[in-house]
């Protein structure tokens, strides 16, 4: 059973309202300090993963009238002696979306992955030189070397959740951050194609702008790994790696192309980027919302569900512009 801390000062004449809460919600057990001499007091609440999120949501509502107040989350690797009852309420009874993250911790992590700092762009470039090598050499263990260290991961899974939550602010500098990172893969690629002589037979470098329902499914796949990596914990260095083979060599191919003046390959291997973008943003959006990532407030949730139906409508727009001109393709005459 994972276990967290909640720790939280209150004003001290509140010390009801959050043991009410705490009984409400099923806490495993609970402990407080004397007040201090401000008036306050620190209590200590002992959660399983299933309760933190409506522990801290609660807490929120019932306090939001007083800026008195701090909780912090503490995870706890072990705790004695076993409380076997309360073992049997947190274990679900039916298959259940696990979240081992509050949505506070996930905000936490998600935003990291927006900044766009020095190490991301120079991450991205270094990334991009390798993925180009690979792409010109047509050697697919150079490419799957570039896509080990593409940073691309953070960003995505920044813009999917900021839009889940609604949050224009860490939308933008997602936003930012992914168009940044794109243009820093796409711009050397255009030089290296402009002024490097190079063969252009390269299987590796002409599959990248073959669009089909197999890149569709595989970027699909990688924007809901993204996602059940975030929500669940579990360690995201394989799916960030799942992200980039959708989006890193496309991008480097579509600059490669772009510098060599070849057009057709431009407009392919683009139509495979912006393909990946929309499938890995669509998956996305689609987990957050069956793993219930949503904000707190009424207000929040109004503006959340809009900013992630809009998304989802442009994602499936243009994957189902893709699917037709995929379809009509590969149609007998």
């Amino acid at each position: 059973m994972a276990l967290r801390l909640i720790q939280i000062t209150i004003p001290a004449e509140r010390k009801k309202t959050v043991l009410n809460i705490a009984e409400r919600h099923n806490a495993i057990d609970t402990w407080w300090e004397p007040k201090n001499e401000d008036g306050l007091r620190t209590m200590s609440i002992l959660v399983d993963h299933h309760n933190q999120q409506t522990i801290l949501d609660s807490i929120q509502n019932h306090l939001s009238d007083t800026d008195e107040w701090r909780a912090v989350l503490l995870p706890v690797e072990a705790s004695l002696p076993k409380d076997e009852g309360n073992q049997k309420i947190a274990t679900p009874q039916k298959f259940k979306w696990r979240k081992s993250l509050t949505r506070e911790e996930l905000y936490e992590e998600v935003a990291k992955g927006a900044e766009g700092d020095l190490i991301f762009y120079l991450m991205v470039l270094l990334s991009t030189i390798v993925a180009a090598i690979g792409l010109i050499q047509d050697n697919v263990a150079i490419v799957i070397a570039a896509m080990v260290i593409a940073p691309l991961l953070g960003p995505n899974l920044a813009l999917a959740f900021g839009t889940a939550l609604g949050d224009k602010s860490l939308v933008v500098k997602s936003l930012l951050t992914s168009l940044g990172g794109l243009s820093a893969a796409i711009f050397p690629c255009i030089a290296l194609g402009y002024f490097l002589p190079m063969d252009t037979s390269s299987h590796e470098l002409y599959s990248r702008t073959d669009v089909n329902f197999a890149a569709i499914i595989l970027a699909l796949a990688s924007g809901a790994a993204a996602v059940l990596s975030l929500t669940t914990g579990v360690s995201s260095a394989l799916v960030g790696v799942m992200v980039s083979v959708a989006l890193l060599p496309p991008a480097a191919a579509f600059g490669i192309f772009v510098g060599l003046g070849q057009i057709q390959g431009a407009l392919n291997s683009g139509t495979l980027l912006l393909t990946n973008l929309a499938s890995v943003g669509l998956a996305s959006q689609i987990v957050l919302t069956f793993m219930g990532i949503r904000p707190r407030t009424f207000l929040e949730k109004q503006s959340a569900n809009q900013s992630t139906l809009f998304q989802i409508a442009i994602c499936l727009v243009l994957l189902g512009i893709v699917a037709a001109v995929i379809a009509l393709s590969t149609s007998p005459q």
